[in-house]
């Protein structure tokens, strides 16, 4: 992982961003909502896109931005964070899949961008306070990303090797990417 990466995987950690259990009843995707206090950081920008929300902070090197969703479960707030975003403009987008310590590390996480769709698999890097999961986005899967109009999901394992699907949306993802990639 280089350093570059490493700031933006600051970035989503910095915001607030804290899962909680996987058990939980009901899930749905929510906009995420900048944490407490995320509005007095300078340089701090957010906008909404249907299903995703840009994140952007002002940096040494220019602005840096990803794009996320949220996903919580009815009556334990978040519990698990999908985003794309570089940390360097030459860099390749990456896509990132934050999970609450606790996952079973070796299965890995996949994301499934529709029923037809190849899945994507991602590696989990690192649990400070969460796990992360991560892959780079190679042209096509950043193009079957942008086309995916159904609803995706990913899948991973609980700690008890139980398999864990949650639902991923795509509305709204494609301007929100396009938006993050704008200098």
């Amino acid at each position: 992982m280089t350093h570059r990466f490493l700031k933006l995987a600051a970035l989503l950690a910095g915001l607030g961003l804290s899962c909680l259990s996987l058990a939980g009843p009901a899930l749905a995707q929510q906009p995420a909502a900048p944490a407490a206090g995320a509005a007095a950081r300078p340089g701090l920008t957010t906008a909404t896109y249907q299903d995703w929300v840009v994140r952007c902070v002002a940096g040494d090197t220019g602005r840096i931005c990803e794009v996320v969703q949220n996903i919580q479960a009815q009556g334990q707030g978040l519990i698990a964070s999908v985003a794309v975003g570089r940390a360097d403009p030459k860099a390749p987008l990456r896509l990132v899949v934050q999970l609450p310590a606790g996952v079973w590390l070796p299965a890995g996480v996949k994301v499934q961008l529709g029923e037809k769709a190849k899945p994507v698999q991602l590696t989990f890097t690192r649990c400070p306070q969460g796990c992360f999961a991560e892959a780079e986005l190679d042209a096509a899967t950043l193009q079957a990303l942008k086309a995916a109009t159904e609803g995706g999901s990913f899948s991973f394992e609980d700690g008890a090797r139980r398999p864990v699907t949650l639902p991923l949306s795509f509305k709204g993802f494609t301007a929100a990417l396009d938006a993050s990639l704008k200098p």
